[in-house]
């Protein structure tokens, strides 16, 4: 009897360690369980946040890209603006000069011939002036072509004056603003060629740059720009031709 009392007791105390150990697996799972869901919440702030940071990234970008395209086009208005005011400066330099010419004392040179006095008299001088301001007229009047024509007419009549480079020079300008710029590159590099010593021969380098630019001959455009910078490096046209490469991310 005692025995099987023993037996009974000792089988209940294994169900009974049985069932307190599968209570704690089950607290564990449990634990787990809330442990996992809260990671799992988490994961999902996370992940909303991640979208956010997702979302402030495109806006981020899109601004950026914003900002660089319009700092890009302030870029190049700058420099189409500085175009503008050195223009100006050369409409005013062209008007002065004329003024100065016009101006100038052209007396009668009186040379002895024996016993005869010979005058000569430079009666070509107000021809030659009012010839080059006709012709630089008619190309700020938008008249390519009458300009052209009476551009060439001074260069036929006058090749080797003071103004003959400016003349041909402005051959290259009309060319440009038709938009034949492989023509224009012609006529600048002319210029620089015939009159290596003219005031316009940094003006030629830097639209030959812009010309060779716009027919996507970067590699000329470069050489022709940095010329202009190592060449001038006090002109107006260097300062113009720096900031072009600068534009196209040239040192």
């Amino acid at each position: 009897m005692y025995k099987k009392f023993l037996i009974v007791m000792i089988a209940g105390l294994s169900l009974s360690a049985c069932t307190g150990n599968q209570d704690l697996v089950q607290q564990s799972l449990n634990n787990i369980k809330d442990e996992m869901l809260g990671i799992q919440s988490t994961i999902g702030d996370m992940q909303v946040q991640i979208q956010g940071l997702d979302k402030d990234i495109r806006v981020n970008t899109e601004s950026i890209n914003r900002n660089s395209d319009a700092i890009s086009q302030l870029r190049e208005e700058m420099t189409v603006t500085n175009s503008d005011v050195m223009e100006i400066k050369e409409r005013v330099t062209e008007l002065e000069r004329t003024k100065m010419e016009l101006s100038a004392d052209h007396s009668p040179i009186v040379m002895k011939s024996g016993d005869e006095e010979v005058i000569i008299v430079e009666d070509n001088i107000q021809d030659k002036i009012g010839l080059y301001t006709y012709a630089y007229e008619l190309y700020r009047n938008g008249k390519y072509a009458e300009s052209e024509t009476k551009f060439n007419e001074f260069l036929m009549k006058y090749p080797d004056v003071e103004r003959s480079d400016n003349a041909m020079y402005w051959l290259g300008e009309i060319k440009y603003a038709e938009k034949d710029y492989e023509s224009a590159v012609m006529k600048f590099q002319e210029l620089v060629e015939r009159y290596p010593e003219g005031n316009k021969v940094p003006d030629a380098l830097l639209k030959m740059g812009y010309s060779y630019g716009n027919i996507s001959d970067k590699d000329n455009a470069v050489k022709s720009l940095q010329k202009v910078v190592n060449m001038y490096p006090e002109s107006d046209a260097a300062r113009l031709a720096t900031q072009k490469l600068r534009f196209w991310g040239v040192n």
